[in-house]
């Protein structure tokens, strides 16, 4: 059985995500202290907007291993750090530490392969880059968006729908990112978003 240090968050990152994050919790300074040190990753396990992280005793099975691709050093005095999800992994199991910091015990999860962008998915992949278009802060997060791959596509959308995480976690767990294409597509098509 691996482990790795977890953070829930509000925020929600899959492979090749990035995202950038506010640390202020001692537990997770000391994990984001260590992670840097050691050059290991962390994972980032989906929680409600609602929820404390403070307060999570379980969460979601399918979460993201990220690693920190930048940090700084805010006007405030919080740590801020960029991340990018790698993997996802199934976690099967949480122990907190004594300062609330979340370890997970998990096992690897499959990699959605590449998926070409073709005909049909390519409104998603129109429709996301109006949107980071629209959002300079996201849209500075990738040099290279890989607007050609209708799996890198659905997984940003994922990351930044407001869906419930049961759904989202249910979309994830397929093999490939095929019934995420579907989804989505519908999603636009119902709230008139397609052709306009």
């Amino acid at each position: 059985m691996n482990s790795i240090a977890l953070l829930p968050h509000s925020k929600h990152i899959l492979p090749g995500g990035r995202l950038k994050l506010v640390i202020s919790r001692v537990c997770d300074i000391r994990m984001v202290t260590e992670a840097m040190a050691n050059n290991h990753p962390f994972a980032l396990g989906m929680i409600a907007p609602n929820s404390s992280p403070e307060t999570v005793t379980n969460i979601p099975v399918i979460a993201t291993v990220i690693t920190i691709v930048d940090f700084n050093t805010r006007d405030d005095g919080l740590l801020e750090i960029m991340v990018e999800g790698t993997d996802t992994i199934s976690v099967s199991s949480l122990t907190m530490a004594y300062d609330n910091l979340l370890t997970a015990v998990y096992e690897p999860c499959h990699s959605w392969p590449t998926i070409p962008i073709n005909a049909d998915s390519q409104m998603l992949a129109d429709k996301l880059n109006l949107l980071f278009d629209s959002v300079p802060e996201i849209n500075t997060y990738y040099q290279h968006p890989n607007y050609n791959n209708a799996t890198w596509v659905c997984q940003r959308w994922l990351e930044i729908l407001p869906i419930d995480i049961k759904h989202k976690q249910s979309l994830i767990h397929h093999p490939t990112a095929e019934t995420t294409i579907h989804f989505l597509l519908q999603l636009l098509q119902d709230h008139n978003l397609i052709n306009n």
